[in-house]
């Protein structure tokens, strides 16, 4: 499995929300930003915490049309309570 390093999933992080890594910004900030028409450079003008590498890593989840759910697990990694939760739901 691919580890995203763009992506932090921590429970006293906004919440546990998906963010970009070393920031507070969550990736759903980012995925409305690109829904309504907006450019990865100009979102990186307004939040240059983040980095352009960051950012593609994001916007290629999001080409994929990951949701906000299946983008929090990958982040999390194998080990995570939703990726077991999930890999028990669909072994049944």
């Amino acid at each position: 499995m691919r580890q995203y390093q763009s992506i932090t999933v921590h429970p006293e992080i906004q919440d546990g929300a998906p963010v970009f890594s070393g920031t507070r910004i969550r990736i759903e900030t980012f995925c409305d930003f690109i829904r309504i028409g907006v450019s990865v450079n100009e979102f990186l003008d307004e939040f240059p915490s983040i980095t352009r590498d960051q950012a593609l890593e994001v916007f290629d989840l999001v080409e994929q049309q990951y949701t906000l759910d299946q983008i929090k697990s990958l982040a999390a990694g194998p080990g995570s309570q939703s990726s077991s939760a999930r890999m028990y739901a669909n072994s049944r």
